[in-house]
């Protein structure tokens, strides 16, 4: 039975554009983990489109930021979050995009480099309960898609996003 279709349907009809972000595309780049919930990149002038798509659905939002946006789910969908970006940020993610399927939907996923640099800008937040499954996400892509720790693109995005010390911190974590 699909589980996720729904939500990728229901946002597809009402014309919104949406890339899967959290352990899903973590899993999808070849890191096996448990994950339910669904984590999903929005532009900011979606948005209020993308509420009402899922209010439809019977999504409720409980928690809303300029960056973030939580929604209770109905009894027969998963949990679901939104992160909220600038449209010239989501036309990034998406010239590097990759496509995949999930719950037999064509999907677009980040690419390594930028799925690694949304869970490193996600560590910044020194409050953040999962910083432990952010580091095993990044160490696990980084080796399923066989990245160099040394190419100067990541560790650019390393720097960038990362909170201090995050290179360091790579390196011993990968060995």
């Amino acid at each position: 039975m699909p589980i996720y279709a729904p939500v990728f349907r229901g946002l597809s009809e009402a014309g919104i554009r949406f890339i899967v972000i959290g352990g899903h595309a973590v899993v999808l780049h070849g890191y096996q983990r448990n994950t339910f919930d669904l984590d999903l990149l929005v532009p900011d002038r979606l948005l209020t489109l993308a509420k009402t798509a899922l209010q439809r659905l019977g999504y409720s939002p409980y928690f809303e930021s300029e960056a973030f946006l939580q929604l209770t789910a109905p009894r027969s969908l998963p949990p679901l979050d939104i992160m909220v970006v600038d449209g010239g940020t989501f036309e990034q993610v998406v010239r590097s995009g990759e496509s995949r399927v999930l719950d037999d939907e064509q999907i677009l996923i980040p690419d390594a480099k930028r799925l690694i640099a949304m869970k490193l800008h996600a560590l910044k937040a020194v409050t953040r309960a999962r910083r432990e499954q952010d580091w095993a996400d990044i160490v696990g892509v980084i080796r399923a898609t066989n990245q160099a720790i040394e190419d100067t693109e990541l560790r650019e995005i390393i720097e960038r996003y990362g909170p201090s010390g995050a290179f360091a911190e790579l390196r011993h974590r990968l060995g």
